[in-house]
């Protein structure tokens, strides 16, 4: 049988879909190999979900050893399955706890171990079923086998795109978010589908809505956004066809009632939403901030990191191939159903993306993490909507396969241009070097990291560059000057040194050890200057 990309049979559309799962692992694994560093928000991933306390300093001059330090972000002996310390921890902070669970559940497996395969596993597994959804999703909005390669192409894009591998990178919350939004979009897209269904079917389509609110809810707050924009449109489509009136009602009912169980499970929920700094900080916004302004700050970061560039000139040929689409069909009358749910879902997705634009916290490239569940669905649909637009108008011509082909590379330009770019975001290639100096010194020099009361966490955000000293001294600014006579100071062959401070604050330490001539200034890091006393 010869095959022919514009007339694909389910064997070949299963069996592309098995190569871009493939695929998607290969691009996922060969990312984390190369991830280096982490982010702050990721160290604390680790260690909230380790069950057990922060180790911060105990007093103006504090020893510890590396391995002390590392085990912070272990699971111990003895403390698996704290999962009552994860939600406390969570609680505590401002963030439901779902997430936290599952990766404390990975960790746990592996006591006495730090991986960061424990969060990217975790992650690369979300990332596989929401894959999995959009290529369902996709399917769903179109008829028959002429639909599979824009299926293809869709997943495809969710598959190589900077901002999915950066989401699997990025050890939080995010993936699993957008594996919920993936897997509510499917379920209200079929109940739009078969809204005349049989009660028992519709029962299980309503049950399956409410869980994954409820998943979602207990996943991260912001997860609701998508599924809420749909619900509202499933409901104002409903009204406007005067049809299937009592079962939009049952439906809405019961996702209000899934998050109204996920706030009685989780009652530190209230006080994260609106009393807890990030709440605060998003109703402040929502309320007070400027539209135009939060545009000007953040559109520019998805432009660069998510569409290489691009951004406005894929927004309109996806806008153009919407409304192509819809005239097209709209006059023949066939597939109007599928391509008004598709208008739908891109909608629902426009609406989550000015909604986060007004609440979010701007935080430099690293804000892209708020969209990520919003975009794995938008880039998806947008390669979907331009192949089948390319589909309509080569409809019938000679080379169409090859026109076929043009816009699938067409549409995968600023995804290759974003890995040109080196778009993937929280991989910290320059951390290598940094943990390189550690080990080269890490058993022969103490290191003493002199931090301010105010900001003693800071000390986190190298902590990998802390595990391989045998010795770890931590001092706050004020006692510098009075440190006791430790033979660990006035003893030691050299030292590395971590402050923010003037580098007169170490003129009394190589005084008073005869081993030390000077110190240098070996790198300046964002809240920390590194320098080399020996």
């Amino acid at each position: 049988m010869k095959f022919n990309m514009n007339n694909m049979n389910k064997k070949y559309f299963y069996l592309c879909g098995v190569v871009l799962l493939l695929i998607h692992l290969a691009v996922l694994t060969g990312y984390g190999m190369s991830k280096e560093g982490y982010h702050e928000d990721e160290y604390y991933s680790f260690f909230s979900s380790t069950g057990t306390a922060a180790v911060y300093p105990r007093s103006a001059y504090d020893v510890r050893t590396g391995h002390e330090m590392q085990r912070q972000f272990m699971v111990r002996q003895g403390e698996r399955f704290q999962f009552a310390e994860v939600i406390q921890n969570q609680e505590e902070d401002v963030h439901p706890p779902l997430y936290y669970l599952a990766l404390n559940v990975i960790m746990s497996l592996m006591p006495e171990h730090f991986y960061k395969w424990f969060g990217l596993a975790l992650n690369m597994l979300c990332s596989c079923v929401t894959l999995g959804g959009i290529m369902y999703l996709l399917h769903s909005l179109g008829k028959g086998e002429a639909c599979y390669p824009a299926v293809l192409l869709g997943g495809l894009v969710y598959a190589i795109a900077p901002s999915t591998v950066s989401n699997v990178m990025f050890i939080r919350m995010y993936a699993m978010s957008a594996m919920w939004t993936v897997l509510y979009t499917c379920v209200i897209v079929t109940v739009m589908r078969r809204g005349e269904c049989g009660r028992r079917r519709f029962a299980v389509y309503t049950a399956a809505g409410a869980v994954l609110c409820w998943l979602a809810f207990m996943t991260h707050y912001f997860c609701l956004l998508v599924p809420f924009f749909l619900t509202f449109a499933y409901g104002v489509v409903t009204l406007w066809r005067r049809k299937g009136i009592l079962r939009m009602l049952v439906y809405g009912l019961c996702m209000c009632g899934a998050i109204g169980l996920a706030v009685y499970c989780y009652p530190a929920s209230i006080e994260h939403i609106f009393h807890g700094y990030r709440g605060e900080a998003a109703l402040s916004v929502l309320l007070n901030g400027s539209f135009r302004e939060m545009c000007a700050m953040f559109l520019p970061v998805l432009d660069k990191n998510v569409y290489a560039g691009m951004m406005w000139a894929v927004l309109a040929l996806s806008v153009a191939a919407l409304v192509l689409l819809t005239v097209r069909r709209g006059m023949e009358g066939t597939d109007r159903a599928a391509l008004g749910r598709g208008a739908v879902v891109y909608l629902a997705c426009l609406a989550s993306i000015c909604f986060l634009v007004k609440t979010s916290l701007f935080l430099g490239d690293s804000s892209c993490r708020y969209f990520y569940p919003v975009l794995a669905l938008l880039l998806p649909l947008q390669a979907y909507l331009w192949y089948r637009a390319v589909s309509e108008l080569t409809a019938g011509r000679k080379r169409r396969g090859i026109i076929g082909v043009a816009a699938v590379l067409l549409a995968c330009v600023p995804l290759l241009a974003g890995h040109m770019q080196n778009r993937v975001l929280f991989l910290y290639p320059e951390e290598a070097e940094k943990k390189e100096l550690s080990y080269r010194y890490g058993q022969e020099y103490p290191l003493i990291m002199v931090y301010s009361k105010e900001a003693s966490q800071r000390s986190w955000y190298m902590a990998d560059q802390i595990w391989p000293y045998q010795y770890v001294i931590y001092s706050d600014y004020e006692h510098m000057l009075e440190l006791p006579e430790d033979p660990l100071l006035t003893q030691a062959k050299g030292f590395v040194v971590y402050m923010d401070a003037p580098a007169e604050t170490l003129d009394p330490l190589v005084e008073r050890n005869p081993n030390v001539e000077g110190y240098t200034l070996l790198r300046k890091d964002n809240f920390f200057m590194v320098y080399l006393v020996e």
